[in-house]
């Protein structure tokens, strides 16, 4: 049984949203190599997280595609759940027994209606 490592990048789910940015602007991978300076084999290959992506080619194909870099990276890095979750205790640390149970309930809403209604997360 191999142990994955802790700072494991998910390539694939990296890949996905990189596609689904160039498909959302109506690109082609051919428009978008061209417009970051590569093959179209190597962005399919980012595409199917086949491929790593260099810092550089990762920050170019961001800006090709009007997105920021976490929107492409978010959550294909363990630890960005970490960091969430540090934000939402953060919010939540002054609230009074009431405005935490209502936040509660408003959460595990939102939750369901994302879960019902995926706009990124499934594959378009």
């Amino acid at each position: 049984m191999s142990k994955e490592k802790k700072d494991h990048v998910d390539y694939c789910l990296l890949g996905q949203r990189v596609r689904r940015a160039r498909m959302k602007l109506n690109l082609t991978q051919e428009v978008l190599a061209e417009k970051v300076g590569v093959s179209i084999p190597t962005i399919s290959h980012i595409e199917t997280g086949t491929n790593k992506v260099s810092l550089e080619l990762f920050v170019s194909i961001a800006n090709a595609l009007n997105v920021t870099p976490d929107e492409l990276i978010m959550d294909s890095v363990p630890k960005l759940t970490a960091f969430y979750m540090k934000d939402i205790r953060e919010e939540l640390k002054d609230c009074s027994p009431a405005e935490y149970k209502i936040l509660t309930e408003m959460l595990a809403s939102m939750k369901a209606a994302l879960r019902r209604y995926p706009r990124n997360n499934e594959d378009e």
